[in-house]
């Protein structure tokens, strides 16, 4: 059920979806263009930052949006440094400039949410989504208020965060290794970095607080370390920032008997079954097995219990709404994590981000 805010914009009608504020919904209260919306969004920059500032993410829907270049006019509209350059380990296509595909990654495996590029100096400042094609069932993309996760942690990991940080270690194979297995589909760093240039690479490393350490042919292991919190810029708001819902070894445990307990459905089951056992084969291996994976800041590990712990105040306030073909979605990516929920059927959620 749609609850109306006492705020309405001309044309645009502003909402809630249930109980939860997070996102506020813009809607046209009458049939309009694609141009309008665009202009709309040039012209109200300090409206629509106010409620993205506010409530942490505006979702546009019932607009004529139908192709990646309404949603890359849009994109241009909100006037913003818009990002290319992606160092995160899931895969994505370019469908043109300044837009991606969310994710190529299987449909039945979750995304834990995350804030995107949070294991950056600089992470993006908003992102984008628009729903190209809705999913039959599933595909939400969750939101988290990461403004709310960081006052409810509990205070003991918060505590381990605020005195040593994050530190993250990815381990990529090379350019060599033209297709292997890998449950997690982490690409080459050929591909991350989009280059093989090796003195481009140390360059990129560098500005970025890389650490490299290359083995075998051509491997590469990258760490760096994170505070784990961001103050936002403009609101002075403390967030929980951090990476460890998708690295940690133990995170996509928790995360798919939960969503097994949304869905209900035999595939779920039979995904969380074999996340378990394939996650109790990796705890035996030890974190050196591991392609993907988080410590404190000083190497102590984040155990299983304090990860499923940070795990549950994400679901408490973890807000689900189906995406609707045409939907756009800001996030502002310094408040608000993202995710996303197994599905069947057709899916193709598209992606920009500003600097």
């Amino acid at each position: 059920m749609t609850q109306s805010t006492a705020t309405q914009t001309k044309w645009i009608r502003k909402s809630f979806i249930g109980e939860t504020k997070l996102p506020v919904v813009y809607e046209p209260k009458e049939e309009r263009e694609v141009q309008d919306l665009i202009h709309w969004v040039r012209q109200n920059q300090k409206e629509w930052r106010d409620d993205l500032e506010n409530y942490g993410a505006i979702l546009f829907r019932g607009f004529p949006i139908h192709e990646a270049a309404d949603f890359q006019s849009i994109l241009f509209a909100t006037e913003e440094k818009l990002g290319e350059f992606y160092l995160g380990t899931s895969p994505r296509d370019q469908v043109v400039k300044h837009v991606f595909t969310a994710s190529e990654l299987p449909p039945h495996y979750p995304i834990m949410q995350h804030a995107e590029m949070s294991f950056l100096d600089n992470p993006p400042k908003l992102l984008f989504f628009y729903a190209e094609k809705a999913s039959e069932t599933g595909g939400e993309t969750p939101l988290t208020d990461l403004r709310e996760i960081y006052k409810e942690i509990d205070p003991k990991i918060k505590e381990k965060i605020e005195h040593h940080g994050i530190r993250y270690r990815r381990r990529y194979d090379g350019p060599s290794q033209k297709a292997r297995f890998s449950l997690w589909k982490t690409k080459r760093w050929d591909e991350m970095f989009g280059t093989t240039n090796l003195e481009e690479i140390q360059k990129i490393s560098d500005q970025n607080r890389f650490h490299l350490d290359w083995f075998g042919k051509d491997s590469l292991t990258i760490t760096n370390e994170q505070s784990g919190f961001r103050v936002h810029p403009k609101t002075n708001t403390i967030a929980w920032h951090n990476h460890s819902q998708t690295f940690h070894y133990q995170a996509a445990v928790s995360e798919v008997w939960k969503i097994f307990k949304k869905q209900k459905t035999i595939r779920s089951f039979g995904v969380a079954a074999l996340l378990t056992l394939l996650t109790t084969i990796k705890r035996i291996l030890g974190p050196e097995s591991h392609d993907v994976h988080v410590t404190y800041g000083n190497g102590e590990e984040i155990s299983a219990k304090e990860m499923k712990s940070i795990s549950d105040v994400f679901w408490k306030h973890l807000v689900a709404i189906p995406w609707q073909t045409g939907d756009v979605l800001i996030i502002d990516n310094l408040s608000v994590s993202h995710g996303r929920l197994p599905f069947t059927g057709p899916r193709r959620i598209l992606v920009g981000w500003s600097e």
